[in-house]
């Protein structure tokens, strides 16, 4: 298999030279993932070696995320109004925490598609049955939200070959399952094509404090250092996305926040930058002529 069919390499040296709105050179988009994992089945674990079934320790870290980070988050958000959040919201969220979907409702989060839960991935799935599940996932976030949603962000990554046809046909305009590029490129489908706009793996929270055991410092070092980079790239070269990829049950947690606020206020002090939603991110590139 081959990603041929999606998208062209292109280096970056025969980029174009543009900027996003006023003139920035580096938009910043800020993801906080909102999740739902199935009790009984295995998910993101903190504690690898406590697995067995049925499995409480890492469930119960993970819906600690629910139940008390995400409201952190909602909070620290508060005092960065400057600062726009895209929510990668699973559909089972609306149907089992409808206090969450009215706080983002009241906050304003713009939300994105992240699947019917993350216990369920694509991987694998019959044409149908991954049809379905992606217009079953969109009614009931439309439903709940009062927002259509028009980004993707598959659970896990776990995709099948024709998962971006089918997202493209369901009305899905932009699609973050790449992490490949510091720029929005377009992904082609069998009847049109998709913006992919950059995700992370390196300014996320999962990476960094789960997999590599950052401390609070060294995760807020290296966010920021990501931020630097790009910002100082951005300058004098094409424009950039600088994104960061959080979840209430890591970056929620009481010793990590002082560390998140260093971010954001690194971030927000630099007035230069586009904060923006991957809706706006998507369809600003959509109207440039690159």
């Amino acid at each position: 298999m081959s990603t041929d069919r999606w998208f062209p390499y292109r280096a970056w040296p025969d980029r174009p030279y543009w900027r996003w709105p006023n003139g920035s050179g580096l938009a910043v988009w800020i993801v906080v993932n909102i999740e739902h994992f199935e009790f009984g089945k295995l998910g993101t674990a903190i504690q690898p070696h406590l697995t067995s079934l049925p499995e409480i320790a890492n469930y119960g870290w993970r819906d600690y995320g629910n139940r008390v980070g995400l409201w952190r988050l909602f909070e620290l958000f508060e005092a960065y109004p400057t600062l726009k959040i895209t929510a990668a919201l699973n559909a089972d969220i609306c149907r089992l925490y409808p206090a969450i979907v009215a706080a983002i409702k009241e906050s304003g989060w713009e939300v994105m598609a992240h699947g019917l839960n993350n216990s369920t991935g694509q991987a694998g799935l019959a044409l149908e049955t991954e049809r379905s599940l992606i217009r079953q996932t969109l009614e009931t976030i439309e439903l709940a939200t009062g927002q259509k949603p028009v980004g993707w962000l598959t659970p896990g990554f776990s995709i099948t070959a024709r998962t971006f046809d089918l997202l493209q046909t369901a009305g899905v305009r932009y699609l973050a399952d790449w992490v490949n590029d510091d720029q929005p490129y377009y992904l082609s489908t069998e009847d049109g094509r998709l913006v992919a706009v950059p995700y992370s793996l390196e300014t996320n929270d999962i990476t960094l404090c789960l997999s590599g055991r950052y401390t609070g410092p060294e995760f807020s070092q290296a966010m920021r250092d990501q931020f630097d980079q790009l910002y100082l790239e951005s300058q004098t070269g094409p424009a950039r996305v600088y994104t960061l990829g959080l979840h209430p049950f890591i970056v929620g947690q009481p010793l990590r926040l002082r560390y998140m606020k260093e971010v954001l206020d690194h971030i927000a002090q630099t007035e230069e930058c586009w904060s923006a939603t991957g809706g706006e991110i998507a369809a600003h590139f959509d109207n440039l002529d690159t």
